[in-house]
């Protein structure tokens, strides 16, 4: 859902503004990467602080240069939703700048995972009193917020929220990609772990699949290799393309592949197993689907597709167990509701693809 901008900007002010939130949404990325697998904890406290920084920078913009500041101040004098995190963000970035003490996650943290690949959830740790003794008062008055907010709480959690915070006030303080996609986004799925890989995405998992259907894919492309009627309803299946790679399979029902097409996300149809060679040795991360390169760019091999037309099943994966697997892993009467959640999640949003 749409909502309007909470602030206005003008487009000479976008730049700066856009800059600044893109070192935001770096860092947060950037720190998710850092909690894979071995993982550096120095590499950690560097992203943490990373994304303190620039989340006071784009804090201090709003607050001084930007015309409408007075509508930003507005915002924290009513203690509208997300301004009492930006001041406990405000809080610790103090701490890190004028004090003698390293901000970092707390050392305790859980960890999940199995041979799909470790992951670290780390929380924000206390502020020793020792050190807020040296802050200035000003500083020192957003103690609260910092314990209330940030203290003891996962930090991936929160550091999503703040992009989410700075996003509401301007949809167009995002800064995107070539693609149209948030900087950074999405994060890379996680078996089995349901926290968030995109700012947008919802909390509510029933809201999180209209969501889902209602945004394009991720990826440059989808090549269509099979059609699998289950049940009644007609399923293609293939493979979807960022740069010549593919890391994750899809499925989607004809219906659905015809909303994309409508949304302008290309869609193409092609034998793909005789134009692309296993390349999964090369991507050690990507450990949750084989990986596969195009041999050619997919517009030299594939047919695009303008409206998909349903009829006999075909593809290799047509008359296969493997197909009907595929399709039901997705299938809320498949698997478990909340797996197929992530499945899908993971599917659509492109989300198998590891940090290149």
């Amino acid at each position: 859902m749409t909502h309007p901008p909470l602030i206005t900007l003008a487009e000479s002010e976008l730049p700066a503004l856009k800059a600044s939130m893109r070192d935001l949404q770096v860092a947060t990325s950037a720190y998710y990467a850092h909690t894979a697998g071995a993982g550096s904890a120095e590499d950690q406290a560097t992203s943490v602080r990373s994304f303190l920084s620039a989340a006071q920078v784009l804090n201090d913009l709003l607050t001084k240069s930007a015309a409408d500041k007075a509508a930003y101040a507005a915002l924290f004098k009513e203690a509208a939703p997300g301004t009492e995190l930006i001041s406990a963000v405000k809080y610790v970035r103090n701490v890190s700048q004028h004090v003698l003490h390293v901000v970092r996650p707390s050392k305790t943290f859980r960890i999940v995972g199995g041979d799909l690949g470790f992951r670290g959830y780390m929380d924000w740790d206390e502020v020793p009193d020792d050190v807020h003794d040296q802050l200035h008062k000003g500083t020192q008055n957003l103690r609260h917020n910092y314990r209330a907010h940030l203290e003891g709480r996962e930090v991936m959690g929160t550091m999503l929220a703040g992009l989410r915070f700075f996003a509401s006030l301007h949809p167009d303080i995002v800064h995107r990609d070539r693609r149209g996609e948030w900087t950074g986004f999405p994060l890379m799925s996680q078996p089995g772990m349901s926290p968030p890989l995109h700012p947008e995405e919802p909390a509510d998992q029933t809201v999180a699949w209209e969501w889902l259907n209602a945004r394009v894919p991720n990826g440059d492309c989808r090549v269509i290799s099979a059609q699998i009627t289950v049940d009644g309803t007609v399923y293609v299946c293939g493979d979807t393309f960022i740069d010549r790679l593919t890391f994750t399979p899809f499925v989607e029902t004809a219906d659905q592949v015809n909303r994309d097409i409508t949304a302008s996300f290309p869609y193409f149809t092609a034998t793909t197993h005789e134009h692309v060679v296993d390349c999964t040795s090369e991507f050690p991360e990507a450990r949750q689907s084989r990986v596969l390169r195009a041999t050619h760019d997919v517009a030299m091999w594939a047919t695009p597709v303008d409206v998909l037309e349903s009829g006999a099943d075909w593809g290799r994966d047509a008359d296969t167990g493997e197909g009907r697997g595929l399709v039901l892993t997705e299938s809320r009467e498949g698997v478990l509701g909340f797996s197929a959640y992530l499945i899908r999640r993971a599917r659509r949003l492109n989300a198998l693809v590891p940090p290149r």
